[in-house]
């Protein structure tokens, strides 16, 4: 009867753990939802402003990259703890970005084929 208890008590702790691991996931998702105003001063002139847009649909993360009139798909979506990361095709390269969130600031790197680019983020009120 005592392992019993130990056994089920194990098996309701682990289930505990995975579903407020989500919970804490799902929140870091959806703190990542909106407009973000972002900078790469060391990228092109072109694409050294813009705005990350981040949506939800259904349970997935989506997002696009706006440049003037100009909108990127974003591919991959993760939101992992702290961290984000999506990829973009860019004049047909594939430029990844990796970024840690602290409150409503993002601060990461874009990586391509030539090297990486500080990336900086800040979520529009």
């Amino acid at each position: 009867m005592k392992s019993l208890l130990v056994k089920n008590g194990i098996v309701l702790g682990l289930f505990l753990a995975l579903v407020v691991g989500n919970a804490f996931a799902a929140g870091k998702a959806k703190s990542v939802i909106g407009t973000w105003n972002y900078e790469a001063p060391y990228a092109p002139y072109e694409y050294s402003t813009g705005k990350l847009i981040f949506t939800e649909s259904g349970d997935k993360l989506e997002g696009k990259i706006k440049i003037g009139e100009y909108e990127i798909e974003m591919r991959n979506v993760t939101v992992d703890g702290n961290e984000i990361s999506f990829g973009a095709y860019v004049e047909g390269e594939y430029v990844t970005i990796k970024a840690t969130l602290a409150k409503s600031k993002l601060t990461g790197t874009a990586s391509y084929s030539e090297g990486s680019i500080e990336v900086t983020a800040e979520k529009e009120k």
